[in-house]
């Protein structure tokens, strides 16, 4: 009677369990979809935090006042009086700098890192006071007008807490560089309304896989992240695209095709002046508030003629889009744009280079779609149809990740004509732009950097001693069954260990026992030992990541216990199957 009311007493327990192992499947599926929405949720907030910031310094700096989502930097440059507009990049150049001199040569012991190395940093730990200083750095240099994309320090703030929430729950390495890359993939959604390319933009670029073991969670955090920002708080998306008209001519197809040539050949000499810029500035051995304010002393110059210069851009593609901006006046925006986007980055403005480089797509492609549409109206489609066309092959080109470009461009439309024409000039663009630069994309120096610096020649993991974990759950022979489940943890598990004193004897699988109990085939009152299965295979902390695979499956398992060799049963910890097949996708994505 004793033991039927206290099996009573339990279903509800055992419900909400069998529930649980219902909806997520295993206990890796249900931490890494947990943390991955995690991160996505806290990297949104970071990105909010720096666009709102951005408004109040530009407000400290200008004096204007933002008004609706449409006004920017361009619209504070221009209430400006020539001479204001001038000295704004240079006075926030000089701080900038100065903030990344001073402070981070007093206050930051560890390495400051881009964002592209902050995914890509071997052991997933990014220093919370040097993301800071160089977000801070970032947020001065763009409110004073710096030509830079913001998106650099939205994706660094939203990888470095997923660096910090990784640390927190004790991640091995391979499960903390994923919540790294989440947090990259949830700040690319925040910045551009793209969920599907913030997540594809890490996995292509980055990680360069798409395996559902790494690409799964950078979705869930991208969709987290841009719910986040425009479902539950109401940001409407980056550019202003209006509906186009496209011509139903397959001739035009022909054009799309040279635009995408001709980007292919723009992007290369674009990233050779980025580089030129950088070596230059570096030659005047100046310190770096001086050499920022002498970036600055270029912008402002730049902007007392042309202040569509100042900021990322995000309001001067709006108006493109809208066909406000034609002819020799576009040109003239987009060389000034170029060189001034030189001068920032090259003087060390802290920022993104994805967003310069979306506004010069759009300005060729609106020159190019301006000369076609007038020559053949009824041939080719308006200027905005190839300015949108333009932002796809561009980005294509510089990134060398066409799949990113097209779905970008195709969520900030959701046109389905524009898929046919952005699939060829992106992959077009793509392909003429890897001949040059040995088909290096702009992030190529910084990954390439990043790894070396970080970790040498050789950082992959080659053995699995440092993803093993504390087991979940462990338990005596002894102990019924009736209190093991009242104390195992409000999770889903694979395997309960049980030892007797520091050994480990049994296993068994708490999902299956729990089946049996509920099916009356055993009592609660039965000890651990009963329903336990002899270990037949354990990991060592030196086995090599090949042979553990081959473990997992040949016993068929997600989580494998850990003892120090063959004849010492000690209970180590454990390791999952994700985190190795983690591990093995980093050396194969990058072989010595």
């Amino acid at each position: 009677m004793h033991l039927q009311a206290r099996e009573f007493a339990r279903v509800p327990l055992s419900l909400l369990t069998r529930l649980r192992l219902i909806l997520f499947g295993h206990e890796d599926l249900a931490g890494i979809v947990f943390w991955a929405a995690l991160v996505g949720f806290f990297g949104a907030l970071a990105s909010v935090v720096f666009r709102e910031s951005i408004r109040l310094f530009t407000r400290l700096f200008t004096g204007f006042t933002y008004i609706g989502e449409g006004s920017g930097l361009v619209d504070a440059a221009s209430s400006l009086v020539w001479w204001h507009r001038a000295l704004v990049p240079v006075v926030g150049g000089v701080l900038a700098g100065a903030v990344l001199h001073f402070v981070g040569r007093t206050f930051v012991s560890s390495k400051a890192v881009d964002y592209m190395e902050a995914v890509m940093v071997g052991d997933g730990k990014i220093g919370f006071r040097a993301s800071i200083l160089r977000s801070f750095g970032s947020l001065l240099t763009i409110s004073s007008g710096g030509s830079i994309g913001r998106e650099g320090s939205m994706v660094q703030l939203s990888a470095m807490l997923g660096s910090r929430l990784g640390l927190f729950s004790r991640a091995p390495i391979p499960r903390l560089r994923l919540m790294v890359a989440c947090g990259a993939a949830a700040g690319i959604a925040a910045a551009y309304n793209a969920p599907i390319s913030g997540a594809l933009f890490v996995s292509e670029i980055v990680l360069g896989s798409t395996a559902m073991e790494s690409f799964g969670p950078l979705v869930v955090s991208s969709v987290v992240s841009n719910a986040t920002i425009h479902r539950f708080l109401g940001y409407g998306p980056v550019f202003v695209v209006p509906p186009v008209v496209w011509s139903s001519s397959n001739v035009e197809l022909i054009f799309y095709l040279m635009l995408g040539v001709l980007l292919g050949h723009l992007a290369p000499p674009f990233l050779a002046l980025l580089d030129f810029a950088k070596s230059q500035f570096v030659r005047l051995k100046l310190p770096l508030y001086w050499q920022l304010g002498l970036g600055g002393v270029i912008v402002g110059s730049i902007s007392i003629f042309v202040p569509q210069v100042w900021g990322n851009g995000y309001s001067v593609v709006s108006h493109i889009l809208q066909g406000e901006v034609l002819g020799l006046w576009l040109l003239a925006i987009l060389l000034a744009k170029v060189v001034a986007t030189s001068a920032t980055v090259g003087s060390g403005g802290v920022g993104g280079v994805l967003t310069p480089s979306l506004f010069i797509g759009a300005a060729v492609g609106a020159l190019v779609g301006g000369v076609l549409h007038s020559l053949m109206p009824h041939t080719a489609s308006v200027p905005a149809a190839y300015a949108l066309i333009g932002m796809g092959g561009f980005l294509a080109a510089t990134t060398q990740a066409p799949l990113t470009s097209i779905l970008m461009i195709f969520e900030m439309t959701l046109d389905y004509n524009v898929v046919l024409p952005l699939m060829l000039a992106c992959v077009t663009a793509h392909y003429t732009a890897k001949v040059y630069r040995k088909g290096q994309s702009v992030y190529h120096a910084t990954l390439s950097r990043a790894i070396v610096a970080e970790h040498g020649d050789d950082w992959r993991l080659r053995t699995v001693e440092t993803l093993v974990k504390p087991p979940a759950a462990v338990v005596t022979g002894t102990t019924s069954l009736a209190d093991i489940f009242d104390q195992l943890p409000k999770r889903p598990l694979q395997r309960v260990y049980v030892t007797s004193g520091d050994d480990l004897i049994a296993w068994f699988d708490p999902r299956k026992v729990l089946d049996r109990l509920q099916k009356g085939e055993i009592d609660w009152a039965l000890p651990a030992e009963a329903v336990s299965l002899p270990v037949n295979f354990a990991l060592s902390p030196d086995m090599s990541l090949c042979e553990a695979l081959d473990g997992f499956l040949r016993e068929q398992a997600t989580a494998l216990p850990v003892t120090p060799g063959q004849w010492r049963h000690t209970l180590l910890g454990e390791v999952s199957r994700s985190d190795v097949l983690l591990a093995i996708q980093d050396r194969l994505t990058y072989p010595k």
